[in-house]
């Protein structure tokens, strides 16, 4: 008798079920229906998962961190744009603080610059595949229509094909990332000043320069007196080791700085976020992250000397910054020996990168851990 009650309980579970999903699925329905179009077309950004004790090689982060202690009077909303923050990432980039704009991470930026410039159905915005996918996602959802003009083989940028592209009228921004990400490799400085001279009043160029201070690039931050179509993407995330608090920035002149700011929200930055970040750009923690460039550079040099002995391993591309492109011989293996092991890294979905992954220089253990793995493979 308790068996027969058992099952009935069951049956009347999974009839419940059935319901609570039929109606989930009708809410769904009835919510998509409400959507705007573009949100529902879009794919969202694939973040890097985050397991406990895992070693994480996936989204090019300093593996050096830091400890802050804080103490913070919260009950009052912070300065819209921090004075003191502004003046001392003005002094590290030897900019003039007006053409400063803080912003809650690099992605932040991506999407004011954007949200500010262009008119969804009409303009166009340019951008260089393989590169950070983020800019495609932000057209998407803003309903943006994008022109794709593809790196060349070596990954450079292909400038006759870009000019060419730019007799499109709508086109009303351009993104180029220098170091590029996934490929590692900064763009021609001569070629982006071509592309500055051929767009000049007529579309914004955005450089999305996060790795440029573990690069031997030249920042384009000093252009921006003969540019004022010209914005600059930077963050903290990268080589200041402050990818957990989401502090970014936009460096142009100051009446694209000002259209900015009428599309932010009124306190966009965190009391916390810009404590920690104004102690990052102190003389202390601006050498404290010279150190780490120093360190994680060397930590490269023996990564890729230990990858390229690797079987596995068919080739290493060159890199201008804290991460590598690699193609394996078998990626979906790699991948999956990688993860038994709890180590991470970017497998790339580019048909142009095909069987590669991207690989962030880590702790010399954590590199270690993974040279062992690949090695093991062959």
């Amino acid at each position: 008798m308790q068996e027969v009650d058992q099952r009935e309980n069951n049956s009347g579970n999974n009839k419940g079920n059935s319901k609570g999903n039929n109606k989930d699925a009708q809410n769904q329905a009835n919510i998509d229906t409400l959507a705007r179009r573009s949100v529902l077309n879009s794919e969202p950004y694939i973040t890097a998962p985050r397991v406990p004790g895992a070693i994480y090689l996936d989204a090019n982060e300093n593996p050096y961190g830091r400890r802050y202690s804080l103490t913070l009077e919260a009950n009052r909303y912070p300065e819209p744009q921090p004075t003191t923050l502004i003046n001392r990432y003005a002094k590290f980039l030897q900019v003039d603080p007006s053409e400063i704009l803080v912003t809650l991470g690099g992605d932040t930026g991506i999407d004011l610059l954007i949200k500010a410039f262009c008119e969804p159905g009409q303009d166009r915005l340019l951008y260089c595949p393989p590169t950070f996918g983020m800019y495609q996602v932000t057209c998407d959802l803003y309903g943006v229509e994008t022109v794709a003009v593809p790196l060349q083989d070596d990954f450079s940028l292909d400038l006759p094909a870009i000019l060419t592209a730019l007799s499109d009228q709508k086109i009303k921004m351009l993104f180029l990332c220098s170091p590029n990400n996934p490929t590692a490799n900064k763009m021609n400085a001569p070629e982006m000043i071509q592309i500055l001279e051929a767009t000049r009043d007529r579309a914004i160029v955005v450089v999305d320069e996060a790795y440029i201070e573990l690069s031997e690039a030249e920042s384009f931050t000093q252009q921006l007196k003969d540019y004022p179509h010209l914005a600059i993407i930077r963050t903290l995330s990268k080589a200041f080791g402050l990818a957990g608090i989401r502090c970014g920035f936009v460096v142009a002149n100051q009446p694209l700085i000002a259209l900015l700011r009428r599309v932010m929200s009124p306190y966009p930055i965190p009391v916390p976020v810009i404590a920690m970040a104004e102690m990052a750009l102190s003389d202390e923690g601006i050498a404290q992250m010279q150190q780490d460039r120093a360190t994680i550079l060397a930590n490269k040099k023996v990564l890729i000397e230990a990858l390229s002995a690797c079987n596995e391993v068919i080739r290493i591309y060159s890199s201008d910054t804290n991460f590598l492109l690699v193609q394996l011989r078998d990626v979906t293996k790699a991948i999956n020996a990688l993860i038994d092991q709890r180590i991470f890294v970017r497998q790339q979905s580019s048909s142009r990168l095909n069987q590669c992954v991207r690989i962030s220089v880590g702790l010399p253990e954590e590199n270690e851990a993974l040279v062992a793995v690949l090695a093991g493979l062959s």
